[in-house]
Order: C-alpha cells, then sequence, then structure tokens
C-alpha cells in the first residue's frame, strides 16, 4: 500500500520530479511534428487506396451474385 502525502509534500515532490525530466529542443519538437503529419498523411492515402481496392473488390462480388 502507498503511504499516503499531505498536499503540500506532494506538490514538492511533483516539482522535484518534472525538474529531472529532459524537455525534447524547439527543432526536435518542430522535425518530430512534422514527421508525425507525413506520416499521418501517407498513412490516410494507403488506407483510402485499400478501402477503394476492397470495396470495388466487394461490389464486384455482390454483382455476380445478383
Amino acid at each position: 500500500m502507498i503511504p499516503k502525502v499531505g498536499p503540500v509534500k506532494y506538490v514538492a515532490q511533483v516539482r522535484q520530479e518534472g525538474r529531472k525530466v529532459v524537455w525534447p529542443t524547439r527543432r526536435e519538437t518542430v522535425v518530430t511534428t512534422i514527421m508525425v503529419l507525413i506520416m499521418t498523411v501517407l498513412l490516410g492515402a494507403f488506407f483510402f487506396v485499400v478501402d477503394s481496392i476492397l470495396s470495388t473488390v466487394v461490389q464486384f462480388i455482390i454483382g455476380l451474385g445478383g
């Protein structure tokens, strides 16, 4: 069981842990954001193409049955 801590001590511990965090530089943040946007667009395009192909195949199969 975790021992209970008062609110003042809790805030002090949170601030102490926050100082240990290695924050990314502005350049790292920009590069990572650009990479995420590029991957989002690429994956969106990929799934659009796959969905279109599967939709065409299913429509063709359904058309054969009618």
